[in-house]
């Protein structure tokens, strides 16, 4: 006989397996440092391609005043103000990602708790059935 709380179990444990499951099965195999350093690096590797553009573009844009001004163009300042501003962008990318990617592994761990839980109450279930038998 089929048993509608077993169902009702393992429907809901193939919800979540087929939904936000995938990606929190799957972010649950790291640690909460390695995942959001690995985060972080990703970041950090798409804002440094993103700047440099930025800056070849900028530089594009100010060709002509380059080429007209020749070796008294103030290139040092221009290089110290994109420093800076390299610096500071990486930095306050670091604290943003690093906040947001803590919160979403801590909400992943108590979905994942929750999962485990109803893992443990279904196998529990399977275990009384076999003992009946």
């Amino acid at each position: 006989m089929i048993d509608p709380k077993k169902v009702r179990l393992m429907t809901k444990l193939a919800v979540y397996e087929e939904g936000p499951g995938k990606k929190d099965l799957r972010i649950n195999g790291y640690s909460k440092r390695t995942y959001v350093n690995i985060k972080q690096l990703e970041s950090v590797i798409a804002i440094t391609a993103a700047y440099i553009l930025a800056m070849v573009l900028y530089c594009f844009g100010i060709y002509t005043d380059i080429m007209s001004r020749g070796l008294s163009f103030p290139y040092q300042k221009y290089i110290v103000h994109a420093v800076i501003l390299y610096v500071i962008i990486v930095v306050l990318d670091i604290v943003c990602i690093r906040r947001y990617y803590t919160r979403v592994y801590d909400k992943m761990r108590v979905d994942i708790k929750q999962y485990e839980h109803n893992l443990y109450r279904l196998g529990r279930y399977i275990q009384k059935e076999k003992d009946r038998e």
